[in-house]
This record gives C-alpha cells, sequence and structure tokens, in this order.
C-alpha cells in the first residue's frame, strides 16, 4: 500500500523535495525544530495572484497541543503578511479547532471558511479552505518585531 511509509519510517514524497531543492521562488518550506529535534514541517506556494498557500503542515504526534504548532504557524504568517489560504479535512475537529484559532490570531475576525471538493479525489469528503489576510506582526495583539 503506497500509504505506509517505509521502512525507515520516511515516506517518497517527491513533491517533498521541490519544495526543499528551492528551484521555484514560489516554493518555500520549513523544517520545525524543537529543543534540537525535529519536530515537523511546513511547506507554502504562492498563487498566480499573490495569495500565500499553506500546502503542508506536519507536527510530529509527541509534539501536537505543545505550542510548537502554533509557533510555526504563527512564525510562517507572519512572516509574509498579507492573502493567505490553509485547507484542512473537515473531520479533523483538532485541526478546524486549530487552524480557527490561529486566523483569528493573525487576522482577527477578517477570515472566511468554504468547502471545496478535493481535486481528483471525488470519493472523499470535501476540505475547509480558509481565507484570511494576515496583518503585519507590528499591529497584532501582544506582538512586536
Amino acid at each position: 500500500m503506497r500509504l505506509l511509509p517505509n521502512p525507515d519510517g520516511t515516506f517518497n514524497n517527491r513533491r517533498l523535495d521541490a519544495f526543499f531543492l528551492a528551484d521555484d521562488p514560489d516554493l518555500r518550506a520549513w523544517i520545525i525544530r524543537a529543543g534540537g529535534a525535529l519536530a515537523g514541517f511546513v511547506m507554502t506556494r504562492i498563487e498566480s495572484d499573490g495569495t500565500r498557500v499553506l500546502s503542508d503542515f506536519f507536527v510530529v504526534r509527541a509534539l501536537r497541543r505543545s505550542g510548537v504548532g502554533r509557533a510555526a504557524a504563527m512564525a510562517t504568517f507572519t512572516a509574509y503578511p498579507g492573502p493567505w489560504v490553509v485547507a484542512f479535512q473537515d473531520y479533523n475537529p483538532g485541526a478546524r479547532e486549530f487552524w480557527e484559532s490561529v486566523a483569528a490570531e493573525v487576522a482577527g475576525d477578517s477570515w472566511l471558511s468554504e468547502h471545496r471538493p478535493v481535486p481528483g479525489k471525488p470519493e472523499l469528503p470535501p476540505d475547509t479552505w480558509m481565507s484570511m489576510t494576515v496583518r503585519p506582526l507590528s499591529t497584532l495583539p501582544g506582538m512586536s518585531h
């Protein structure tokens, strides 16, 4: 089954390679670290209209709900103020709660969510897409440069 990891726990993800090779200036990737250890990764891309898309966001299970993911999301969004979108699976209530909380912090009340079909996978339930305009760091409550 192709969704299972390799024997060493890694996945064959050529898309991940494209983000880390930095050949395309519209693709960005960051490693999330906690206490010097690998904790996850973030991948973003830029749409033709300038909207940034949080393409992938992963935090290892042992560090979920520890603040590591929130710090990584906040750092990612506030590094590039302006329009952003993030998608997540609606059947994951933890993801919904997390992203709504982060959106409220970086965009105030100016975020929207909508359901969109998963491209090429009509058998899957639709994803939730959240659109927001991230405010500059200096304008966020309790934040400064």
